[in-house]
């Protein structure tokens, strides 16, 4: 404005030697209007922003104050640009009018044209930002920078740490603050270079890093200047994946970017801060609780439904209103829920909603980056889960996946170019208890598999200790002899004590606790040979060679997934700023129930129980040693207990309706424990049940449906009962 100020004074001068007061007047008021648009032509362009950052000088570079919310760019009020504006966004509430929001999955703003016009001797650059997590690695508010040869980075990393980097002398220099900003809360950062003198972070106007350098800056000239995103890919290297070219996003909202073409210290920026009043709380969406179905709202059953999480996640998909599927049961407020954010993978959700699951088939090998499993499925491109029985004596839900890398490549593809797929059925009834079944399509040669995985998943801001007792799990064999393990003692990788056991019981934090009961004795098969089921721990003192060291979990505490969509795997958690997940055990092996020269079969027993963990021994009992039935009806035969269905599997032979008559040698070694049977060529009939002579009216007690299937209706009947000793049952229509 000082030459301006010129101006108008040399004019004025002029205009004491003009004749006529009349004509002098005019002519001051003429040059006053010039004046003005002379002022606003100025605050249009940007050289008078006195109240950012106290910039007196007017040496404004550019300067994004994200007020104009125009869709498909940002306002550059400095220089009168529009910059590019890609992904899903939002306008949100700012420090100062609007904030930009981005969503941390694909927001950026993008300038194809360099930052700088001329070389700096010096210059500043700030922003206010609000993160609703940290990024995946180093992630810029502004990058410009190019091979660490010229330009600059100025962001944050993974831990919240801010970063400014920039070329000197023959190097890259780097100033990294020990302090980190804080989640969904506004911190004012800033970067200020001096040219062969030093660089530094500030935050909140506290100098928090400073690095002397040689050289002047060298602006960038061949790559795009972005704000939220790399301007270039990045190689993102983790302790058991490196992803070759990888852009890194903000999840955070940003306002008032502004770039100085001078050094400022910190006292100015404190001056700036202390003019910045009623900060508005960041209006960031929660993700603190993963969604599951309505808790109380009816009966047992399995549900389609659209599990919605947090608006920016929920927005990427590209899914219709019934994607996900949920089982609810009648009489406990715990579900089963197959969701996108876990690549359907299903989980057991406690009353308090602490989520576990018993993991997938994975494996490995030269052909696959890393490892094959599910969960590296983020985009649900091969997992899918429907639902295919649904009556009150039962649900089955059929999930089906392909065992693929972290880019999609499937294991073990051979001649027919399909690789390794897996076939899962959840067969749950109404008393949280339900078979997997497991088929396996393997390729050969033949490759050894993980089955199981005893596997805690974590919310944003969770610790592990939060939500599990220190004595982790408990180990039970048939006998009820127990052992309790803990991550916190010195563990060893094998879990040899109670000899024989073949039942885990994980300690969450809750009420409901997750359960698995495979079947007993040897086994022998590629993965190995054991005289009894194998369990083995994983911990993190068993990953030092490949974890960042120290970690803050005494477990394997990773956030590659659920929820994440880049490509990754193993990624330690530092900070619990996203979802991750905890394991209790790996490669839990027990016998195939079946295999034939393409698939591997294998069943398990789980649940969730809120009994103590020796009380699953009557449980396994009624499904490893069910009790004998004996049909004394003509029409009927079978009898036969199929474990894979925990049923009863009965044939009905005759036209007419005669009553079933069956009785079942309970035992302590064989309880009757809540016994359903399948009774084939049944037909659409209600039936009525009797036990020992009393006839069931509870409707808690008996449930029943029917299961349609090519060749005619089956009825299938649940009986929420327990018995260790004989007792007789009839099955009889009612119309």
């Amino acid at each position: 404005m000082k030459n301006g100020l010129q101006i108008k004074q040399n004019i004025q001068l002029m205009c004491g030697f003009m004749n006529g007061e009349e004509s002098r007047s005019k002519l001051l008021t003429r040059i006053n209007l010039v004046f003005v648009c002379l002022i606003c032509s100025r605050l249009l362009s940007g050289q008078v922003t006195g109240n950012m950052s106290n910039d007196k000088a007017g040496n404004i570079i550019s300067h994004w104050s994200f007020d104009s919310d125009q869709p498909g760019y940002v306002h550059d009020n400095a220089r009168n640009i529009n910059d590019s504006l890609y992904g899903n966004f939002e306008y949100v509430k700012g420090i100062k009018g609007k904030g930009l929001k981005l969503d941390g999955f694909r927001t950026f703003a993008k300038r194809n044209s360099p930052i700088f016009k001329k070389i700096p001797d010096s210059f500043t650059i700030e922003s206010w930002i609000a993160p609703a997590s940290y990024p995946w690695s180093w992630c810029p508010v502004m990058d410009c920078s190019d091979k660490k040869i010229r330009g600059f980075f100025f962001g944050i990393d993974h831990l919240g740490r801010v970063v400014f980097r920039i070329p000197g002398l023959n190097r890259w220099y780097e100033a990294v603050s020990d302090q980190v900003i804080p989640l969904r809360e506004w911190s004012h950062i800033a970067a200020v270079y001096r040219a062969d003198n030093d660089i530094s972070v500030y935050i909140n106007g506290e100098n928090v890093a400073s690095v002397s350098i040689s050289g002047r800056y060298l602006p960038s000239q061949f790559v795009p200047t972005t704000i939220g995103r790399n301007n270039t890919l990045q190689v993102w290297n983790e302790y058991q994946l490196t992803n070759p070219g990888t852009y890194f996003y903000l999840d955070a909202i940003l306002d008032e970017i502004c770039l100085t073409g001078r050094a400022k210290d910190s006292r100015e920026i404190k001056e700036y801060l202390t003019n910045v009043h009623n900060i508005p709380e960041p209006e960031l969406s929660r993700r603190d609780k993963f969604p599951k179905g309505p808790v109380g709202s009816g009966s047992f059953g399995a549900f389609y439904s659209r599990l919605n999480y947090y608006k920016e996640w929920d927005e990427m998909w590209r899914v219709g209103d019934k994607p996900d599927v949920f089982v609810r049961f009648e009489n406990s407020p715990v579900q089963l829920v197959f969701w996108r954010g876990t690549s359907f993978v299903p989980c057991w959700v406690s009353e308090n909603d602490i989520w576990y699951t018993n993991e997938w088939l994975e494996t490995w090998g030269s052909d696959v980056v890393s490892c094959a499993e599910p969960l590296m499925d983020r985009h649900c491109k091969y997992s899918h889960v429907r639902i295919i029985e649904n009556n009150d004596a039962r649900v089955v839900v059929h999930w089906r996946y392909a065992l693929s890398d972290a880019f999609y490549k499937i294991a073990a593809i051979t001649d027919d170019g399909r690789g390794e797929w897996c076939d899962e059925y959840h067969i749950i009834y109404p008393d949280n208890v339900g078979i997997r079944k497991m088929e396996l399509h393997y390729s050969k040669p033949e490759r050894k598999h993980d089955w199981v995985e005893q596997i805690v998943l974590t919310q944003p801001g969770e610790h592990p200790d939060d939500i599990i007792e220190e004595d982790a799990i408990t180990l039970v064999n048939m006998k009820g002899d127990m052992k309790k393990y803990s991550w916190h003692d010195d563990i060893k990788k094998e879990m040899p004590e109670p000899e024989g056991a073949n039942i885990s019981c994980v300690n969450l934090k809750s009420r409901y606790k997750p359960f698995i009961i495979l079947p007993d004795g040897p086994v022998n098969t590629v993965e190995g040979k054991w005289d009894s089921p194998y369990f083995r721990t994983y911990a993190a003192k068993m990953a030092i060679f490949y974890r960042p060291d120290p970690v803050p979990s005494v477990y394997g505490w990773w956030n590659h997934w659920p929820v994440a969509q880049v490509p990754g795997d193993g990624r330690w958690i530092l900070t619990p700023d996203r979802p991750g997940h905890f394991n209790l055990t790996t490669f839990v092996q027990w016998n195939d129930c079946s295999k034939t020269e393409r698939t591997r079969t294998r069943i398990m027993l789980q649940g969730m129980t809120d009994s103590d963990a020796p009380e699953l021994v009557s449980l396994a009992r009624s499904w490893l040693s069910a009790p004998e039935m004996i049909i004394s009806s003509e029409g009927f035969n079978g009898g036969i207990y199929d474990m894979a269905e925990r049923a009863y599997i009965i044939e009905k032979t005759a036209a007419n309706k005669e009553i079933l008559k069956i009785r079942l040698k309970g035992s302590e070694d064989s309880p009757v424990e809540n016994p359903a049977f399948i009774i084939k060529n049944w037909g659409r009939d209600i039936a009525g049940v009797s036990i020992n002579g009393e006839q069931l009216g509870n409707k808690d007690v008996l449930h029943q449906g029917v299961i349609q299937s090519p060749l005619g209706e089956d009825l299938i009947i649940w009986l929420r009962m327990k018995a260790t000793k004989e007792i007789k049952i009839n099955i009889y229509d009612i119309y």
